[in-house]
């Protein structure tokens, strides 16, 4: 059996992460996540879609300035939204997404 002083160390990564999770601050995101299944949602209305990966430095930074952004969507009668490109490389080559970040309308 292991001494309990061993689960320390992993108990406090666990916790550190969900108390920054996003869903513990009591928020939810206004931007939606767009997919391969779900990309025709594009074809009505007005968009801003961001496309970004995880990995990128600029992409990260502007996350915060996009959730806020989107916090203005419905005022701005806009719907706002992100791609992962990672995930969806199949949306980043049919609008052709060569640099990181990139911001449709």
């Amino acid at each position: 059996m292991a001494p309990s002083g061993s689960l320390a160390v992993p108990l406090a990564v666990l916790v550190l992460l969900l108390w920054g999770a996003p869903w513990t601050h009591g928020r939810r995101s206004n931007v939606r996540v767009i997919t391969d299944e779900n990309w025709r949602e594009l074809l009505e209305g007005d968009w801003m879609i961001e496309f970004y990966a995880p990995w990128c430095p600029a992409c990260q930074n502007l996350q915060p300035e996009w959730e806020s952004f989107a916090e203005w969507g419905e005022d701005l009668e806009v719907n706002i939204a992100k791609v992962d490109v990672t995930e969806q490389p199949g949306l980043s080559g049919r609008f052709i997404i060569t640099a990181l970040p990139t911001i449709y309308q």
